[in-house]
C-alpha cells in the first residue's frame, strides 16, 4: 500500500491532494510518510513527495491554486516587462472562489469578476513547468489598470519595453483594454509613447 502510495505521488509530478480519493488506508499511511519525513504538507489538502527532482515555485503555486492565472508582477517579470523582481506570487482568481494559502511561498491574490477573468489567459512553460499566466497585451492592459498603485515609473517601464518588442500586437491590446474598460487611458498613454 506504501509503495502504491508514492507511485501515485510519483504520477503526479510528486503531488498529491486528498481530494484525489485517497483511502483509509492511503491516508493512514500518508501520515506515516509525513512523520517519516519522506513526504510534506504543503497546504490543507495538498502534499508534496520530498525526495522527488526540485520542483520550482511556480508549479507548485499553480497546484496550489489550480484555477488561479499568474498575473500582474509575476506576468511582467515573465515577460521581461520590468527590472523588478517580485517578493511574492501574483495570482488572479474567480471572485466566487475561496482559497486558503499557505505561509510559504508567498501569493497575493487578484479577486476578478467572471467577465474580466478568462481576458488573455493562456497556458505557458515558466521554469520548465506548464502554468496559466496573463498574455503579453492582458498583462500590459493590468499594468494600465492598477497604474495607481504601481506608480508612474513602473506604468512608464512595462510600456516602454513593451512598445519596443517585436511580439507585440497592438491590435489585440486595443481589444483587451476595451474588454477591460481601460481603453481611453490606454490610446492617451500610447499616443504620449507613440
Amino acid at each position: 500500500m506504501r509503495q502504491s502510495l508514492l507511485e501515485r505521488f510519483k504520477q503526479n509530478g510528486g503531488f498529491l491532494r486528498t481530494a484525489d480519493s485517497l483511502t483509509a488506508a492511503e491516508k493512514y499511511h500518508l501520515r506515516k510518510l509525513i512523520k517519516n519525513g519522506i513526504i510534506s504538507r504543503v497546504k490543507r489538502g495538498l502534499f508534496r513527495l520530498n525526495d522527488s527532482p526540485r520542483v520550482f515555485q511556480e508549479a507548485e503555486v499553480a497546484r496550489m491554486i489550480p484555477n488561479g492565472i499568474f498575473c500582474t508582477f509575476t506576468a511582467w517579470s515573465c515577460y521581461e516587462l520590468t527590472t523588478h523582481v517580485p517578493a511574492e506570487y501574483h495570482i488572479a482568481i474567480p471572485r466566487t472562489i475561496k482559497i486558503v494559502l499557505p505561509d510559504y511561498p508567498p501569493v497575493k491574490l487578484y479577486y476578478y469578476g467572471t467577465e474580466t477573468f478568462d481576458i488573455g489567459k493562456i497556458s505557458a512553460e515558466i521554469n520548465g513547468s506548464l502554468v496559466n499566466v496573463y498574455d503579453l497585451e492582458r498583462s500590459v492592459c493590468d499594468a494600465v489598470k492598477f497604474r495607481n498603485k504601481i506608480g508612474t515609473d513602473l506604468l512608464s517601464e512595462i510600456l516602454h519595453n513593451y512598445i519596443r518588442r517585436k511580439d507585440k500586437n497592438l491590435d489585440k491590446l486595443l481589444k483587451y483594454s476595451t474588454g477591460l474598460r481601460i481603453s481611453n487611458t490606454l490610446n492617451q498613454l500610447l499616443q504620449i509613447m507613440l
